[in-house]
């Protein structure tokens, strides 16, 4: 019985002997695992990775997706300010070359309410700037400094006429110096249709060049007689009825012994001053005529063509006039 006992003792000490060893070998393994997993494809390689997966992650948040890319630069504030700066430019340029009445009708409501930007644009720079004599007081007053008021009669919107002729300005012209050439300055269209509104002087010889005279003893102005015609177009389309209409010349007889007159012609009838109607002596004054009939509501290519006639057959006209009360 204890010689039993003895032998199943020594074999359960040699078992755990056994085991012990065997523990200690499969540690001793699992140790050494680790380093060479480490050292060619293990835990390092795979740590590094890992790494790399952050710093990709960090890449791509702060230079791709992040602020730097769609905040900061793209989709974020400096995008918008420039888009508002642009905005802005947009409306300030709206307002100040007076396409508000024109176009961004709503937008620009805001505009108009920017400091009055949109009284000073209509009034000053959109008519100033193209000239096309919607504002018959700022051309007026601009052209010939008449200090006329621009005030309208009917459908006419030229203001009151430097002629002292009834009415409101259909439409003035002056001739101006060019290196003693006569041009043409448009100072006043009234009309409501300006689609056909000018005017020139015109010889019966090829070559023919208005010449500007007088420039001593007046103003000087177009050099009318027996070798040239003006002819004015014009659109009477928009005009219902013309009650009155009054065609004067501002200048002088270019004779230095005999006044003169003048006479028109348009595509209603003729019409003429009475002979030695114009004064030769200066300073120049306005001289006018009526040409009610002779020229009638709704044409859309009204001419008038206006000589020189007697006794001196010559004058010097520094501007021409129509006036008219019309409706």
């Amino acid at each position: 019985m204890s010689a039993r006992l003895l032998l199943a003792l020594g074999v359960l000490s040699l078992a755990l002997a056994a085991l012990e060893a065997c523990g200690s070998d499969g540690g001793a393994g699992a140790q050494g695992g680790g380093d060479d997993a480490s050292t060619p494809d293990g835990g390092r390689d795979s740590g590094a990775a890992d790494t790399a997966a952050v710093d990709s992650t960090a890449t791509d948040g702060a230079g791709g997706d992040g602020a730097g890319s769609d905040g900061a630069s793209g989709d974020g504030a400096s995008g918008d300010s420039a888009h508002d700066a642009v905005a802005n430019d947009v409306v300030t340029g709206d307002v100040v070359t007076g396409d508000v009445v024109t176009g961004d009708a709503a937008g620009d409501s805001a505009a108009a309410d920017t400091g009055g930007s949109d009284d000073s644009a209509s009034d000053g720079g959109a008519v100033d700037a193209t000239g096309d004599g919607n504002d018959g007081a700022s051309i007026q007053d601009a052209g010939s400094g008449d200090g006329n008021d621009g005030s309208s009669v009917g459908v006419i919107t030229g203001g009151p006429c430097a002629s002292g002729a009834a009415g409101a300005t259909a439409f003035r012209i002056k001739w101006i110096d060019a290196g003693g050439t006569a041009v043409v300055s448009y100072e006043v269209d009234g009309l409501p249709d300006k689609s056909q509104d000018t005017a020139g002087a015109y010889g019966y010889q090829i070559g023919f060049t208005p010449s500007y005279v007088d420039p001593f003893l007046a103003q000087g102005g177009l050099g009318l007689d027996s070798s040239d015609f003006v002819d004015i177009h014009l659109s009477t389309v928009g005009l219902a009825s013309i009650t009155t209409a009054t065609l004067s010349i501002y200048g002088r007889s270019y004779d230095v012994s005999a006044s003169g007159s003048f006479n028109w012609q348009t595509f209603d009838g003729t019409g003429q001053t009475p002979t030695d109607f114009v004064s030769n002596v200066p300073p120049y004054q306005w001289y006018s005529a009526d040409m009610t009939t002779e020229i009638a509501p709704g044409e859309g290519n009204a001419l008038v063509r206006i000589k020189a006639g007697p006794s001196s057959g010559a004058l010097v006209v520094n501007q021409i006039e129509i006036c008219m009360v019309a409706n």
